[in-house]
């Protein structure tokens, strides 16, 4: 299977990106390294350097015909997106609908979708917190991640996409970096 790996440059999707290496999968992927690093790009997969909010992402999935994506591109640092919203709703929103309408122009069959364990539950009231608890997001990059999830369910109505959320919390290891 051909799985592009938006983020894979990233701590978590470099080694997504490398595990789906290992299990004999092709593996392209897709970073600006704003907050990735070449170095943990493995040399076995096909990098482009690049934004997902480029409008020139369509020739990657054209070229490529990607059968998944994995989708760990965004915009990470919660403080961030207090004081620059529209710069999380760029990374986050917009450059997420870029990702998912390209999905549909490939025929991509699966997307996993890697948003907030934590952050979109605000203040949950119950623990743990179940997956049916009702998001009370208290933070813009808390929000948008809210908001990705809201996509996929309309992409999968409209469009029959398939996908997988994952709701990722307190992740650490290797490759990790100290902003988020």
């Amino acid at each position: 299977m051909k799985i592009l790996v938006t983020g894979g440059a990233g701590f978590i999707g470099s080694n997504v990106a490398d595990a789906y290496l290992q299990a004999g999968h092709e593996v392209v992927i897709v970073d600006n390294l704003v907050t990735g690093n070449r170095r943990n790009i493995n040399p076995k997969a096909i990098f482009y350097e690049m934004d997902i909010c480029d409008e020139s992402l369509s020739e990657v999935f054209a070229k490529e015909k990607p059968d998944m994506v994995n989708h760990h591109s965004a915009q990470i640092c919660v403080p961030l997106s207090i004081e620059n919203p529209l710069l999380d709703v760029i990374n986050n929103v917009y450059g997420w609908v870029n990702v998912l309408q390209n999905c549909i122009r490939a025929g991509v069959k699966k997307v996993i979708y890697i948003s907030s364990g934590g952050a979109i539950y605000g203040e949950a009231e119950e623990y743990p917190t179940s997956e049916k608890y009702n998001p009370k997001p208290l933070s813009i990059y808390a929000i948008n991640k809210s908001v990705g999830e809201d996509y996929l369910y309309f992409y999968r109505h409209q469009y029959g996409l398939n996908y997988t959320v994952l709701r990722y919390a307190n992740v650490y290891g290797p490759r990790q970096i100290s902003q988020g």
